[in-house]
């Protein structure tokens, strides 16, 4: 079996990060077994589905170049220490897996350019990281909505391939913007590849925002760690 045919049998859902990795060829394969299957994004990002295995040696399979890991289980943390590694940010998946259109209103979404580099890296404070905000620009996947010729908010594809970067201006909020931005987003590209994004635990505001469009939450974890 392929790695992609042994993910979507185990759980399509929780696995569609490095499902859809595999199919766009953003991620590198580096262990495919029935035990587990290991990707690595631009050496830097790692990705760990353990499926009931320890998750010891799929860690020492990454290169040593990668700074931050997803593992798509819980309550290792402790494990993760033993490597340098600190949970950054517990997060659940959510997927759209419907095959039609987000029903938005039309609002006046344009891609953005390196020109709003700064505004974004002062607005966005989940990522402080601002070459990492001009690459996403660069590469042509930040949409901003705009209120009157204003800029309202932005969101955006991670390198990884998950939806991200969504920021509503605190002037715009409670308008609906957030909701039509990402599901023109996920209209615009659902066609090209899968529609996911990763959601910090307990940020119930983006919980209900992706199941109000439509998303279905994945029911294994899909927890960040960094170097410390």
């Amino acid at each position: 079996m392929t790695p992609k045919e042994i993910l979507e049998k185990r759980d399509m859902l929780s696995y569609t990060d490095l499902i859809d990795q595999i199919e766009r060829g953003i991620g590198k394969v580096i262990y495919c077994g029935m035990d587990g299957i290991v990707t690595v994004v631009d050496d830097y990002c790692g990705f760990i589905a353990p499926f009931d295995s320890d998750v010891r040696p799929f860690i020492e399979l990454l290169p040593r170049s990668v700074e931050l890991i997803s593992i798509h289980r819980e309550h290792v943390s402790t494990v993760m220490k033993e490597y340098g590694y600190r949970l950054k940010t517990p997060c659940s998946l959510y997927v759209y897996t419907k095959d039609e259109d987000v029903a938005v209103r039309k609002q006046d979404i344009r891609v953005l350019d390196t020109s709003y580099k700064d505004v974004m890296h002062e607005h966005y404070h989940l990522i402080d990281d601002i070459d990492y905000i001009v690459d996403r620009l660069e590469k042509g996947v930040v949409r901003g909505i705009f209120v009157d010729n204003n800029l309202a908010g932005f969101m955006a594809e991670h390198s990884e391939g998950a939806m991200g970067l969504l920021e509503i201006f605190p002037e715009y909020q409670h308008r609906g913007l957030a909701y039509d931005l990402e599901g023109s987003y996920i209209n615009e590209m659902r066609k090209d590849h899968r529609m996911y994004c990763n959601v910090v635990n307990g940020n119930i505001a983006s919980e209900n925002l992706q199941l109000k469009l439509g998303l279905v939450k994945a029911d294994k974890a899909s927890d960040w760690y960094s170097i410390y």
